[in-house]
C-alpha cells in the first residue's frame, strides 16, 4: 500500500500546503527507514553507524530520528547485542586485545558502560593464544631473542597489554 492509499487520499482531492509538508515529511521518513534496512541487509550495526549514514544520504534529522527509534522499536538495532556480537566475530575470525576492542567499539559509538559489561567475560589470554598460534609456528626456527620480539610486537599491534604478551611469548617458546 502506497502513501496516498494509506492517507485515503483521492485524485480529485484539494490539499493544504500544511498536508503536503505533513506527507512528504512522512515519506521522508518512511525512505530513511527503508535504506536503514538495506543498510543493515549485509551486517549488524551501531545505532551511531545507521545515523551516520542517513545523515550522508542528507535526511533531515526528524527523518533520521524516526528511523532510529522504529529499528529500535522493531529490534533490528541494540548496541548491546552489536557489541557482543562484535567481541564474539573478532575472536573467531581476527583476535584482538582488549585495548583495541574498547577501541573499535567506541568507534562504532558504543558507550563505556556497554563496553565495560561486554568485555567483563573476555578472556584476553585465550584471545592471545589464538592470534599467537599460526604465527608462532612460522616463526619457530628464530632464536628466542628475534622470536619473542617479532611475536610480542605481533600482540602489542593487536591491542593486547605487555603483561599478556610477555606471558603468551614466554609460553609460545617453551612449547615450540
Amino acid at each position: 500500500m502506497n502513501r496516498q492509499q494509506a492517507e485515503g487520499l483521492k485524485q480529485s482531492d484539494h490539499l493544504s500546503r500544511n498536508k503536503i509538508e505533513k506527507l512528504k515529511q512522512a515519506d521522508e521518513q518512511d525512505t530513511a527507514y527503508s535504506r536503514a534496512m538495506f543498510y543493515l541487509k549485509f551486517r549488524p550495526r551501531s545505532r551511531m553507524e545507521i545515523k551516520q549514514y542517513l545523515k550522508g544520504k542528507k535526511f533531515s534529522p526528524v527523518a533520521v530520528a524516526s528511523a532510529l527509534s522504529r529499528l529500535e522499536a522493531n529490534g533490528y538495532i541494540n548496541d548491546l547485542d552489536f557489541a557482543r556480537l562484535w567481541i564474539e566475530n573478532r575472536l573467531r575470525f581476527r583476535p584482538k586485545g582488549s585495548y583495541a576492542l574498547k577501541g573499535e567499539l567506541r568507534e562504532k559509538g558504543i558507550n563505556e558502560q556497554i563496553i565495560n559489561d561486554v568485555l567483563m567475560d573476555f578472556d584476553e589470554t585465550e584471545s592471545a593464544w589464538a592470534a599467537v598460534a599460526p604465527r608462532a609456528d612460522r616463526l619457530r626456527k628464530l632464536e628466542k631473542n628475534e622470536f619473542k620480539k617479532k611475536l610480542y610486537n605481533f600482540l602489542n599491534r593487536r591491542g593486547f597489554g605487555y603483561s599478556i604478551c610477555k606471558e603468551i611469548c614466554d609460553q609460545a617458546w617453551e612449547n615450540r
